[in-house]
């Protein structure tokens, strides 16, 4: 019985050894909709399509969000000729979303995950949680925690194709 148990476990292990998590480089990100703070229909995220596109999960109540939206909307108006930057709140509610944008102004759009409905979806468990998009919705890149947007340029997402 033991031995058969061992042997179960081992199986186990090796099936889930490459089981992937989330979305990951070369993967097709999937289209979907997005809501505003009132849960309002906003489009669906195809509209995003015409450039490079940064998808950035984020939170009101996370210090590291914080920190990397302004960088990040430094980052977009140096280069918002060639990229788009998407921000997805994963808040649990859209009051605090508005109340973080209204304390901290950004230039590029953000939106509200009602329900955290695209957070399970992309198996989200950390924010920020950063996808690099290319023109065709392949996944150059998928970052888990805050970057240093100062320190990048559009050509760095450049190369990642």
């Amino acid at each position: 019985m033991k031995k058969l148990i061992l042997i179960l476990l081992l199986l186990v292990s090796v099936l889930s050894f490459g089981v992937k998590e989330g979305l990951e480089r070369g993967d097709k990100f999937p289209t979907f909709n997005l809501y505003n703070t009132e849960g309002e229909s906003e489009g669906t995220s195809e509209k995003y399509l015409d450039k490079i596109t940064i998808y950035n999960f984020g939170a009101s109540w996370c210090p590291p969000c914080k920190v990397e939206k302004p960088l990040l909307n430094k980052f977009y108006n140096v280069n918002k000729e060639k990229v788009n930057v998407v921000s997805i709140m994963v808040d649990n509610d859209g009051e605090s979303v508005d109340k973080f944008f209204i304390d901290n102004p950004m230039d590029f759009p953000h939106y509200f995950d009602k329900g955290q409905v695209l957070s399970r979806k992309f198996l989200i468990r950390v924010v920020p949680t950063t996808y690099i998009i290319d023109e065709d919705g392949i996944i150059l890149e998928r970052i888990h925690g805050a970057l240093d947007w100062s320190q990048l340029s559009i050509e760095d997402f450049e190369e990642l194709r």
